[in-house]
């Protein structure tokens, strides 16, 4: 097999069609902000608009980290 045409698979591999995307990090909660978080999951299982951009500023995380 040339070592071009492993370049190649393996570039396929990559960035073809079914190519993993990146893995997420994922945020390390307090216990207090998991807290507040499971509250507000308790009253609401979908906190959106005013309500999660409002509790994302409360608990300084970012709205796709109240998501």
């Amino acid at each position: 097999v040339p070592a071009g045409s492993e370049v190649s698979q393996e570039s396929l591999l990559l960035h073809g069609p079914f190519a993993r995307k990146p893995k997420r990090i994922r945020t390390a909660f307090s216990p207090s902000q998991l807290l507040r978080l499971e509250r507000a999951f308790e009253k609401n299982h979908y906190v959106v608009g005013a309500e999660r951009k409002q509790l994302a500023s409360s608990l300084s995380l970012s709205e796709t980290q109240v998501n």
